[in-house]
């Protein structure tokens, strides 16, 4: 029994604009509404010029108006730029417009380069706070149950108060997510797309602890082909590099060139890593079968259907293809 997310990053493709793009996105997350998938994720990225989606909240208001009863969700918000007690904020605004029907979706990279640093964060704290205390402050100022000895405790709370508090989901591919995970009771979406490697999964999915009101979510490419050759370009196309830094950060590109480029200009010892492809990409006869597979074997009930590099006309036929096959019917397992 499967449920089905999407993820949109509203990519700008050739002889569209950011206009034009951000259109589709809306058409896309009301096709999915009208077809029964539970969610819908936009993400946050920065400085870069093919991807229109720089601000998920604001898109996500857009989005909760224009559809009925789809989930719409960040996939993530990357808090480590902002201020908790404003991103809480968005989202007790968001929750408040639209009760049920917003997923707080928060994450830790830097959706862009070292200048998204810069621009984002100089100046903004008295002094560094690590991600971990971020999040866990942005689930109590949501949920109303921050700690005793926490600065904001019975001096500061969101106003105006909270409906219903939105779904907290942690996007997270590490133990060290899942154990976040577990102590603020958070849903998690392991970003499967971003690291094929399956005995990680694994691991991660076993540490995370489902309680009443979390689930473990997948993030996973999905594309249907018309053939092998076309599959592997697609494939060829996923492909991307890591650089890791000697200090533990990690900063993705999307080909060996970037990645090299940038890693000439560090100081720091670093070292690039090749990502395996987390993708299941199939024909027509095999594709349902395949992607139904891959939850058995993981015994999974949440995926998020991630489409990058597809226009967005091949996204709406994925997606009544994938309506068909997993006979969607909104807010339950089928």
């Amino acid at each position: 029994m499967i449920r089905l997310g999407l993820l949109d990053q509203s990519i700008i493709y050739e002889n569209e604009n950011a206009i034009s793009t951000l259109a589709k996105t809306v058409d896309y997350a009301q096709q999915a509404d009208i077809l029964g998938f539970d969610a819908f994720y936009v993400s946050e990225h920065h400085l870069i010029d093919q991807m229109a989606g720089v601000s998920p909240e604001v898109l996500m208001g857009y989005l909760l108006a224009a559809t009925d009863q789809i989930k719409i969700g960040s996939a993530g918000v990357m808090l480590q730029h902002f201020v908790p007690y404003k991103v809480a904020e968005n989202f007790d605004v968001l929750a408040n417009l639209a009760p049920h029907r917003v997923i707080a979706g928060i994450g830790k990279a830097q959706g862009g380069n070292d200048q998204v640093v810069t621009v984002l964060q100089k100046d903004a704290f008295l002094k560094p706070i690590s991600f971990e205390e971020k999040y866990r402050e942005v689930v109590g100022l949501l949920r109303q149950t921050l700690p005793v000895d926490h600065r904001y405790f019975d001096r500061i709370k969101l106003a105006p108060a909270l409906s219903a508090a939105p779904e907290m989901v942690l996007l997270g591919g590490s133990l060290e997510s899942a154990a976040l995970a577990n102590e603020t009771q958070s849903s998690m979406i392991y970003p499967f797309f971003a690291n094929g490697n399956e005995t990680i999964l694994s691991e991660v999915k076993q540490a995370f602890s489902v309680r009443k009101h979390t689930r473990f979510m997948v993030a996973v490419t999905v594309a249907l082909v018309d053939s092998l050759e076309q599959k592997q370009t697609y494939l060829d196309q996923l492909a991307s590099y890591t650089v890791h830094f000697e200090s533990g950060k990690r900063l993705n590109f999307a080909d060996e060139t970037s990645a090299k480029t940038y890693q000439e200009t560090q100081e720091e010892k670093t070292w690039i890593e090749k990502k395996p492809t987390g993708a299941i990409v199939a024909q027509k006869e095999t594709l349902a079968k395949e992607l139904k597979d891959f939850c058995v074997r993981h015994d999974l009930s949440d995926i998020v259907i991630h489409t990058p590099y597809m226009p967005y006309e091949e996204k709406m036929q994925l997606i009544e293809y994938l309506a068909t096959k997993f006979e969607l019917k909104r807010g339950a397992l089928v």
